[in-house]
């Protein structure tokens, strides 16, 4: 049921509130882990393609969790949903915190994604039902500031507490919020009926080995080249599973995740879209700490602060897309930010054989503006598009894919800094790093067509 009335209820906006915070630190600790990874390959004595499991794996499990997302909702009372999603992430929390080898620090990991997974999707819904329609674009903008702010801010809070304490710190700092979360979660009440489907596991099994064997196939490359056995038996099962999934699910009378969405094309285009920004920004959010640490023998505390200044001055302005989409429309503000994007991309390109910390910095600062800038906005347009009766189930496929663009990114950019070539380990990582933003940069060139043909299907 969707608000009449430009004011929102406080209940509303604290419930908005609570969900914003436990996605919020989802992804936080996502991204703040990338900042620990030469760390943790020294402690647990493991190699730094096994280590990026932390975020590969955990960017997996959320993404196969949120598929099932729109089912939950159909299902459980909001109230119920988050609180199981804050437990997940606190047990997880506690897992990561306590971890005495990497296998349990993994495992706890993947306990905090499908805390993740249920929260996150959660948090879209809750603004989709409770926001002003008028004030959809600003609220959206605010969702997508958690997002988008909480990637970029992640390094910044992982090398502080790795440089001044300890990796296990980023876990006990976090704590108190997700307590905090819980507490909160008196202000979520229920506003639509709830419907007793069945469940298809089926669909959900066939749709985890699509995820699960893509990103292994994109894994191998960092220790077998791009042409290798592994990358092409990945890819055969990936399409072989997907085409049962879509099989099953044009005769499946069970629930798990509308397929038929697909045949809007604004839909898919702005889809697409999504996804090569995410797994740029995931890929690019993944490259940059380690460069520092590498390349250029930062600490993790310069790490970390070199991404700060961009990701607080495009988090700050991220509502003021929200308020440019609602004024001006979906396309000025989605193109432009996909052109200031795409020249970051190429300025990291030109330099990535040489970048000092400055130069990151300042290269980042026009990469998060433009990523900021389109991103939100993609989703909030896209969603508008398909109409309410589909937009449970189109949150859910962004989510996911969102989140499975993330892993996919952190995998082939993992993959692409193994595979650099030179003499030193600073070599290779500079080498490994250009090669990543030029592949990423192809991704956000091609996203130019994916919003042509987005903007043309809605005339």
């Amino acid at each position: 049921m969707q608000n009449s009335s430009d004011k929102m209820a406080t209940k509303d906006v604290i419930a908005i509130v609570a969900a914003a915070l436990m996605a919020f630190l989802g992804v936080l600790i996502e991204t703040a882990m990338n900042v620990t990874f030469p760390t943790l390959t020294k402690q647990f004595n493991v190699p730094l393609a096994t280590v990026q499991w932390v975020t590969t794996g955990y960017l997996l499990m959320v993404s196969i969790i949120i598929v099932c997302s729109a089912y939950i909702k159909g299902r459980f009372k909001e109230r119920n949903i988050f609180i199981t999603g804050v437990i997940f992430s606190i047990v997880g929390d506690l897992i990561c915190a306590l971890a005495p080898q990497f296998t349990i620090l993994l495992l706890g990991r993947l306990i905090q994604a499908v805390g993740t997974g249920i929260v996150l999707p959660l948090l879209f819904n809750i603004i989709l039902e409770r926001a002003p329609m008028a004030k959809r674009g600003i609220f959206m903008g605010i969702g997508g500031l958690v997002v988008s702010l909480a990637p970029a801010l992640g390094p910044t809070f992982g090398g502080i507490v790795v440089f001044f304490l300890s990796w296990r710190d980023i876990f006990w700092i976090t704590l108190p919020l997700m307590i905090l979360g819980l507490l909160l979660s008196f202000s979520i009440d229920q506003k639509t009926p709830l419907r007793k489907e069945k469940f298809d596991w089926l669909r959900l099994i066939f749709l985890a080995i699509v995820f699960v064997s893509l990103t292994l196939a994109f894994n191998s490359v960092s220790a077998l080249g791009w042409l290798n056995w592994q990358l092409a038996l990945g890819l055969v099962i990936t399409v072989i599973a997907l085409w049962i999934f879509v099989v099953i699910s044009n005769h499946s009378s069970r629930v798990l995740i509308d397929i038929k969405i697909f045949k809007n094309r604004v839909f898919d285009f702005a889809l697409l879209a999504y996804i090569f920004i995410q797994v740029a920004n995931i890929g690019i959010n993944f490259v940059l700490p380690n460069y520092a640490q590498i390349a250029d023998h930062a600490t993790s505390l310069t790490a970390g602060l070199i991404l700060l200044p961009g990701s607080l001055i495009s988090g700050l302005l991220n509502p003021v897309w929200g308020r440019m989409y609602d004024s001006l429309g979906a396309k000025k503000p989605i193109v432009t930010g996909n052109t200031i994007f795409f020249v970051a991309i190429v300025l990291f390109a030109a330099i990535s054989m040489n970048m000092s910390p400055m130069m990151i910095l300042g290269a980042y600062l026009l990469f998060a503006i433009g990523m900021t800038m389109s991103f939100a906005n993609t989703m909030t347009y896209a969603l508008t598009a398909v109409g309410r009766e589909s937009e449970a189930d189109a949150n859910a496929w962004f989510n996911t894919l969102q989140q499975f663009g993330g892993s996919i990114g952190t995998a082939i950019a993992s993959s692409f800094l193994a595979s650099g070539s030179g003499h030193s380990a600073a070599a290779v990582m500079q080498s490994g790093t250009q090669h990543v933003f030029i592949f990423m940069g192809v991704l956000i060139f091609i996203n130019f067509i994916s919003y042509h043909y987005t903007f043309k299907s809605t005339k």
